[in-house]
């Protein structure tokens, strides 16, 4: 049974590509792209593998193994959270497959001195957190650096989550605030070969800490700002060749995530690689199917109740410091689905279909899908309109390359990354508008002079 549920599952995901990308609607720049990308990867192609390796190990991690039926359910989810997605965006869309105009965006010249004075302001935090990253292993053993004294952090034991007591992620973390003067220099040069340093001497800057969403978000936004520079509307064969190496590194960064460190400090290489130990087998790398079928036995059959969207209270709570609010509590301040306590969750993450269905069931990952879908189908139909700025312009790149991050991580917490990525962004516009007024789209830089 399962074997013709998967055979009807593939054929139904290569009929759906197959028949947007014959309508029109399938562009490398949209946000649909993109999560039928994450869609193959985490729930076509990874059901397939669990079921004919018989992967376990993520199962007898989480002490749980699924019945037919859940594996089979899951299978149906998955598609139910694809349909209500690309529904929304079709519909953000009017129904009508809209493309990109390809027009090149030149900042003003107070453009250029908001971003500067911008990254002026942000500056100071950067350095610092550039300085910490290079001192400190985070990652490991949270050991610190003797310059500073100690950065305490404790571990959450319902979560496992590592948390700063005396100061702020977002201090910590807020090297991350370069990425976007980053892309802007890329823009400005045209994608000159020497500006692409600066955005991947961040990401590389986070590999030594063990971390790998910088060096994989930033790759994508890297490849799809050059691509739109160069009007492109596929990609090439040097950035599908970028895409391979990339995720050889976060495949191999996964099993080896201390490996940099040791040679930074001892100067020993230690090195290994298993393939069936990596994250296309027995790792949560890329295990949300496994994580989802989880979900829906213990939701709402064992936690007795689903948590109506309240795991979003947290989006009021995230931002206060824990320095100040010591007994912060982790995520939502009400908890009525805690998946830690139904079996091994730790660190494994819920995917957005997960967190829908943890919501509401059915309807849950409808809304939350759906919600997400039309969010990205007006963006996209905005970026494609002829009058955006460059603000908005940098930004939607960014958004979208975050998109496989929060499909794969769900709830709200992908509000962290749109703050460093996005962040310095609506300082610079708001820095515009209060020193030289409305910013300039491009139909007023159309408009001539005199």
């Amino acid at each position: 049974m399962i074997e013709i549920a998967l055979a009807i599952h593939i054929a139904f995901f290569v009929g759906l590509v197959v028949s947007l990308n014959a309508r029109g609607y399938l562009n490398i720049y949209s946000g649909l792209f993109l999560y039928l990308a994450f869609h193959f990867i985490v729930f076509v192609q990874r059901p397939l593998i669990v079921h004919v390796f018989d992967l376990r190990s993520e199962f007898e991690f989480m002490n749980f193994m699924p019945t037919d039926d859940i594996f089979l359910k899951t299978l149906f989810v998955s598609d139910v959270g694809l349909l209500s997605f690309i529904g929304a965006y079709l519909m953000a869309l009017g129904s009508k497959p809209i493309q990109p105009t390809f027009q090149y965006i030149s900042p003003t010249q107070s453009e250029l001195r908001a971003f500067l004075i911008a990254f002026l302001l942000l500056s100071p935090l950067i350095l610092y957190s550039l300085f910490l990253a290079l001192t400190m292993r985070q990652t490991y053993g949270v050991t610190v650096f003797q310059e500073l004294g100690e950065i305490n952090m404790t571990i959450d034991p319902a979560t496992g989550q590592k948390l700063f007591a005396d100061t702020t992620a977002y201090v910590v973390n807020a090297r991350n605030f370069a990425f976007p003067f980053a892309g802007l220099l890329i823009q400005m040069t045209r994608g000159r070969w020497w500006s692409y340093a600066a955005i991947f001497l961040c990401a590389l800057v986070a590999l030594q800490l063990g971390e790998r969403w910088e060096i994989v978000i930033s790759t994508l936004v890297a490849s799809m700002m050059t691509l739109y520079i160069h009007r492109r509307r596929t990609f090439t064969s040097v950035h599908y060749a970028g895409m391979v190496i990339v995720l050889a590194l976060f495949v191999m960064i996964g099993q080896n995530r201390d490996s940099l460190i040791k040679f930074l400090t001892t100067g020993e290489i230690e090195f290994s690689f298993d393939i069936a130990k990596s994250s296309f087998g027995s790792h949560p790398d890329f295990a949300n199917f496994d994580f989802l079928t989880f979900i829906l036995a213990k939701v709402p059959s064992v936690s007795g109740t689903y948590s109506y969207f309240t795991q979003y209270l947290g989006i009021f709570t995230q931002p206060i410091p824990r320095m100040i609010w010591p007994d912060k509590p982790v995520g939502s301040p009400v908890q009525w689905v805690n998946l830690a306590a139904y079996g091994n969750f730790v660190s494994r993450t819920a995917s957005l279909v997960g967190d829908g269905w943890i919501s509401l069931g059915y309807a849950g990952v409808v809304t939350t899908l759906g919600l997400c879908g039309w969010f990205f189908g007006t963006i996209f139909r905005k970026f494609c309109q002829p009058g955006i700025s460059i603000y908005f312009y940098l930004a939607y790149f960014w958004m979208v390359g975050l998109l496989l991050q929060w499909a794969r991580d769900g709830g709200y917490k992908i509000l962290d990354f749109f703050l460093f990525c996005i962040g310095p962004l609506m300082l610079a516009y708001f820095i515009e508008r209060m020193f030289w007024g409305r910013p300039a789209t491009l139909s007023d830089k159309a408009q001539p002079s005199g």
